[in-house]
C-alpha cells in the first residue's frame, strides 16, 4: 500500500501528523558500508532479526536531519512503500519513517531503526475475586469544571458516564480512527480513567477516584481489541508536548507498553516520555505483568517493559493489599515485573500502588466487560437496571493510575514542583514492605498522604544546593485510619542509589533539565538474543535477599549494594557498611581504581559534585566490614 506517492502530496494529506506505515523488508545484498552501520548497531534486535529473515516488519527510522530523512523517504516511495513522516520535537535529527519497500537498502541512511511494536494494556489478569476495602473514605467531585491540573490519559480511549461525565475532560483526541466523539470498545482507558479522578456518582463515592480536582485529556491510542501501534503513542506523547500548556495537562499516565528491544538511549517512545519530563510533565508507567513465569510460578526478575525504563519515569509495579485493611499483610503482587531494566540495567519500579481487585468505572458493552465473568462486574449503590457501573481489575495497570492521581494531588498543592521531585517525593515518603527487595518494590508501597504532605512544604524557589523545606523534614505521617505510616526515605534513581539527605535539599538532579540514568552500560552487558530469554526467573536468587544477574550482576536489598561487573572486578552502587554518609557510592576498580565502561575513550563513567558523587577508590575497607553484595 502507499500512503503518497510525494512529500509535499504527504504534507497536504497528513498536515502535521506523524509517522508511520507498514515496512516489508526485503533480503537485498547490502552495500558494504550499509553492513558497517549495521554492525555498528543502528537496529534493535527485533528488525535485526526481521532483516536476517528477510520477513516483514513495521518500523521507526530515526535520521540525522530532515534532508536526509526526505530522500529516504522519496526513495522509498519509488519502491512502493507506505510511509508517513513523523516529525517530533527533537528536530531534524529524530524524524521518522515506515515503509512498505526496501528496508535493508536504507538501514545505513538510519541512524537508529526501531520496530513499531504493538502494545498492549497491562490489566485483567486473573485475581481472586474478593471485594478489596477502601482505605479511607473518598471524596467526590463538585459538579462542574474541573479545577485541578489535567491528567493525559494515553490508552483506548473512555466511555462518558455518570462518574465520568463531559465536563470532567478537558479534551479528547482521538489516534486510532480520527473520531471526535468519545468512545471505548476496550474498556480499560475507562477504567484508568475512573481510578484517576472518577466522580464515584454511582456509588455514592465509594469508588471515586484518587484525585477529586483532576481533569483529564483523553488520548485514544488503543484499538477495540486493546492492542495499538507504537507510533500513535508516540504521536500522543507528541500532542502532550504541543499542547500541555494550553490544557494545563502536569501529568500523563501510560498504563500500555511492550517489550524491551533496544536500550533505553535509542528507544523512541521512551525518548519520547524523556522530553516530556523535561518540560516538568510526570509521566507515569506500569511495570508490566511479567514477574511470575507461566510455565514454573517462579518469581522472575528483569521483565520490565517500556515505557517503564525510562530513566525519567515513575514506573509502578502492583501492590497486593490482600483484600484487608491491614498493612502489615500487604506485598508485591505476584505477577508484577522485576527489574532491573534490560540493556540499561536502571533500577525499576520506582515504586509499587494497589493493583489487586482495583474498582473502578466500567465502559459498558466493552471487550473487558463482556469477557469478564460476572464476580469482575461490581454494581454500584444507584445501579438500577440490572448492569453494573464498575469493574474490578487486576495489574499494573490499575496501579499506575492511582500515582498519577496523586501526582495530580501534589501538584495541586504546590504547582511549582518540577517532575523530577514529584518523582522523588513519592519514593521518599512510600512505606517500605519488609523482606522485599528493591527490584520488586523499588522505593516501596505508594503513601499518597505523605507524598501531599511533602510536597507543601518544598520551595522550588531556594537557591541550587540550598535547603529547601520550610518545616523540618517530617519521617512518617497518619493515614486515612490514623494508622502511623513510617517513610522509606529511599531513593533508588537509574542505576544507584542515593542519600536520603539530598531529599532536604535543591539539588540540580530535581529540576527538570536533568535526566538521569544512562550511564553507558549498555556495551557491557551481554543478553541473550530475545526479550523473554532474558528474564531471570528464580533459579539465580540467592539467600533470598540478594538477586544475581547471570554470572555478573548482583542487585540486593542487603545492605543495598547493587554490585555491576565481574567478580574480580567489582563496582559496588549503594552503602557501604560502617561507611560515612558521604560515601553511598562507592566505586571499586582494579589497576589504578579507574573503571572504564565499553570502548575507546568516551566510557568513563564521571560522577557529579553535587553532594552525591562516584567516589573513585575510596576504601570502604579501611572503616569497616564490606557490605558487597554477599560476595
Amino acid at each position: 500500500m502507499k500512503l503518497s506517492t510525494s512529500l509535499a502530496h504527504k504534507k497536504a494529506v497528513w498536515g502535521r501528523t506523524v509517522v508511520l506505515g507498514t515496512l516489508f523488508l526485503t533480503s537485498l545484498a547490502l552495500p558494504a558500508a550499509a553492513q558497517n552501520r549495521r554492525d555498528r548497531g543502528n537496529m534493535d534486535e527485533s528488525v535485526r532479526a526481521s532483516v536476517n529473515a528477510g520477513e516483514s516488519a513495521r518500523v521507526i527510522m530515526q535520521f540525522d536531519t530532515t534532508a536526509e530523512r526526505d530522500a529516504a523517504f522519496n526513495r522509498l516511495l519509488d519502491r512502493g512503500a507506505a510511509v508517513r513522516v513523523q516529525d517530533t520535537e527533537a528536530g531534524p535529527a529524530l524524524n521518522v519513517l515506515s515503509s512498505a519497500a526496501a528496508l535493508a537498502a536504507e538501514i545505513d541512511n538510519a541512524t537508529q531503526v526501531s520496530v513499531d511494536a504493538r502494545v498492549s494494556t497491562l490489566a485483567s489478569r486473573k485475581a481472586p475475586a474478593r471485594a478489596t476495602p477502601t482505605r479511607g473514605k473518598k471524596q467526590g467531585h463538585a459538579r462542574g469544571w474541573a479545577t485541578g491540573p489535567a491528567v493525559a490519559i494515553i490508552d483506548s480511549g473512555i466511555e462518558v458516564q455518570a462518574d465520568l461525565p463531559s465536563w470532567l475532560i478537558r479534551r479528547y483526541v482521538d489516534f486510532v480512527a480520527g473520531g471526535s466523539k468519545p468512545t471505548d470498545q476496550c474498556g480499560h482507558g475507562t477504567h484508568v480513567a475512573g481510578t484517576v479522578a472518577g466522580t464515584g456518582a454511582m456509588s455514592g463515592g465509594e469508588y471515586s477516584g484518587t484525585d477529586p480536582s483532576a481533569a483529564l485529556v483523553v488520548l485514544r491510542v488503543l484499538g477495540d481489541d486493546c492492542s495499538g501501534n507504537t507510533s500513535d503513542v508516540i504521536d500522543a506523547l507528541e500532542w502532550v508536548a504541543k499542547h500541555h500548556a494550553l490544557y494545563n495537562i502536569r501529568v500523563v499516565n501510560l498504563s500500555l507498553g511492550h517489550p524491551v528491544f533496544e536500550s533505553a538511549v535509542t528507544d523512541p517512545m521512551v525518548q519520547a516520555v524523556e522530553r516530556l519530563t523535561r518540560k516538568g510533565i510526570v509521566v507515569v508507567t506500569a511495570a508490566g505483568n511479567m514477574g511470575i513465569n507461566p510455565l514454573t510460578s517462579t518469581p522472575g526478575y528483569g521483565g520490565v517493559g517500556v515505557p517503564c525504563n525510562a530513566p525519567s519515569a515513575v514506573c509502578v509495579g502492583a501492590l497486593d493489599t490482600k483484600g484487608t485493611a491491614s498493612l502489615r499483610d500487604d506485598q508485591v503482587a505476584k505477577f508484577s515485573s522485576r527489574g532491573p531494566s534490560r540493556f540499561d540495567l536502571l533500577a525499576k519500579p520506582d515504586l509499587v500502588a494497589d493493583g489487586v481487585n482495583v474498582i473502578s468505572s466500567s465502559a459498558k458493552g466493552s471487550k473487558l466487560y463482556g469477557d469478564d465473568d460476572d464476580a469482575k462486574r461490581v454494581k454500584g449503590a444507584k445501579d438500577v437496571d440490572g448492569s453494573a457501573s464498575y469493574l474490578r481489575l487486576s495489574g499494573t495497570s490499575m496501579a499506575a493510575p492511582q500515582v498519577a492521581g496523586t501526582a495530580a494531588k501534589m501538584l495541586s498543592a504546590n504547582p511549582r514542583l518540577s517532575s523530577n521531585t514529584v518523582k522523588m517525593a513519592l519514593q521518599f515518603t512510600a512505606r517500605v514492605l519488609p523482606r522485599t527487595d528493591t527490584l520488586a518494590q523499588g522505593a516501596g508501597a505508594l503513601n499518597a498522604i505523605g507524598a501531599v504532605q511533602l510536597a507543601r512544604i518544598i520551595n522550588p524557589g531556594a537557591d541550587r544546593g540550598e535547603p529547601w523545606l520550610m518545616t523540618a523534614l517530617p519521617k512518617y505521617n497518619l493515614d486515612e485510619n490514623r494508622k502511623t505510616v513510617i517513610w522509606s526515605q529511599r531513593l533508588v534513581w537509574g542505576d544507584r542509589f542515593m542519600p536520603a539527605s539530598t531529599a532536604a535539599v535543591h539539588m540540580a538532579r530535581w529540576d527538570d533539565n536533568i535526566v538521569w540514568g544512562f550511564d553507558t552500560l549498555a556495551d557491557n552487558i551481554v543478553w541473550g538474543n530475545s526479550w523473554d530469554a532474558n528474564i531471570v526467573w528464580g533459579d539465580n536468587i540467592v539467600w533470598g535477599d540478594n538477586i544475581v544477574w547471570g554470572d555478573n550482576i548482583v542487585w540486593g536489598y542487603w545492605a543495598e549494594n547493587v554490585v555491576w561487573g565481574f567478580w574480580d572486578e567489582n563496582i559496588v552502587w549503594g552503602n557501604c557498611a560502617m561507611a560515612r554518609s558521604s560515601d553511598d557510592n562507592i566505586v571499586w576498580g582494579n589497576s589504578d581504581d579507574n573503571i572504564v565502561w565499553g570502548f575507546n575513550d568516551d566510557n568513563i563513567v564521571w560522577g557529579f559534585n553535587d553532594g552525591d558523587n562516584i567516589v573513585w577508590g575510596n576504601n570502604c575497607a579501611a572503616k569497616g566490614p564490606v557490605s558487597n553484595g554477599g560476595k
